[in-house]
């Protein structure tokens, strides 16, 4: 039996329902508890019954929409519209970076203000989380996120039984056909090459997770590319490969400096005016390395991170990036789910992040050679 506050509610719904148009627009949550002053809970449980009655619909990201003469699409038995997604899991290897915890939060806070559910599943060991996969009910669609480690297969297959829509956050699995999203880091190279070039710098080295993952290993290949063809215009140093640092979360003060201690001259001095950084999170510990050696950014040295240029501790308030949003990435992996649930027949989507670079002061022109 509903109280009387909850039948106020879905009276007052009725009643907007019938006044407005096809595809009009519902308020917020939060608005509904302001005007009625009842509950997050009672409003959403209104929302939940007309939803279920085919009047309602949500558009993933964007709202709940009025559905006036069946248009709400096909329905599963239970009254649900097969296109809705009204609970999600969230899979993250425990070495997630914060990037991801940003994603994962901006979409927690879409989805749970329309009083869908989200379920985040942070792991280590495959084998267990598939157990616990295994274990509970399906939902409507999953995101694993993705660092630059490889996904096993099984795992892959496990979420598609378990979902009707799979993402998968980061370009690291290949040949398989499933929804996937990530950013173009050649792409960003090419950003960062142009502005530090733009600047005048005319030598140039990089730094890179330990790791064979494609969208590193495609960084590495693509500058050491641009030596081979600029025919000695510029320098390209060898790409240096961080001993050890397989993850971006790994500190990266340590191994840095050791990797950086061979490459100085008897000045103290590094081979190249200009650095680029490729997966690495830890943009902190770059920082200090660099002011344990002496090195000062910019005036020695500029360095530019390819990585995601809204998330502060990359970007630490001072560093130049070049690369994706991390709102975007919450933006897009929503519509791609939003896509895979209304046509479960489309080919698989394969979406790349805008790319952009934002300057700020750790890339400057280069200092005159002495003499």
């Amino acid at each position: 039996m509903r109280s009387a506050s909850a039948n106020i509610v879905l009276d007052a719904l009725y009643e907007s329902i019938l006044r407005l148009d096809d595809g009009a627009r519902l308020p917020t949550v939060r608005d509904l508890m302001k005007t009625y002053r009842v509950s997050q809970a009672t409003v959403q449980d209104a929302i939940n019954r007309l939803r279920d009655e085919g009047l309602l619909t949500s558009q993933v990201g964007r709202g709940t929409y009025v559905v006036k003469g069946g248009g709400a699409g096909p329905v599963q038995a239970g009254g649900r519209p097969e296109a809705e997604l009204d609970s999600l899991v969230i899979l993250s290897n425990a070495s997630m970076n914060e990037r991801c915890t940003m994603v994962q939060n901006a979409i927690m806070q879409d989805m749970a203000g329309d009083g869908r559910k989200v379920v985040q599943i942070s792991y280590h060991h495959t084998d267990h989380l598939l157990e616990i996969l295994r274990s509970i009910p399906d939902f409507d669609a999953a995101i694993l996120q993705s660092h630059y480690e490889s996904i096993p297969i099984r795992l892959l297959h496990l979420l598609q039984q378990k979902t009707r829509a799979l993402v998968v956050d980061g370009h690291t699995v290949s040949g398989v056909d499933i929804d996937r999203m990530g950013t173009d880091w050649e792409d960003a190279l090419e950003l960062a090459l142009g502005h530090l070039s733009g600047l005048g710098h005319q030598s140039f080295g990089l730094v890179s997770l330990d790791t064979m993952a494609q969208p590193i290993l495609a960084v590495r290949r693509a500058f050491s590319r641009h030596g081979t063809f600029e025919g000695g215009r510029r320098a390209y140093f060898e790409p240096i490969m961080l001993e050890g640092i397989r993850h971006p979360t790994l500190g990266t003060e340590d191994a840095l400096g050791r990797a950086l201690a061979g490459l100085v001259d008897a000045d103290g001095k590094l081979p190249f005016t200009a650095l680029i950084t490729v997966g690495i999170s830890d943009t902190l510990g770059l920082r200090q390395c660099l002011a344990r050696m002496g090195v000062d950014c910019p005036r020695d040295l500029s360095v530019t991170v390819l990585g995601h240029h809204d998330v502060p501790a990359e970007h630490l308030g001072d560093m130049t990036v070049a690369g994706s949003s991390q709102r975007e990435a919450a933006e897009k992996l929503m519509e791609t789910i939003g896509r895979r649930l209304a046509e479960p027949d489309l080919a698989p989507q394969i979406v790349y992040l805008h790319c952009e670079q934002v300057v700020r002061r750790s890339t400057a022109a280069p200092r005159p050679a002495a003499g």
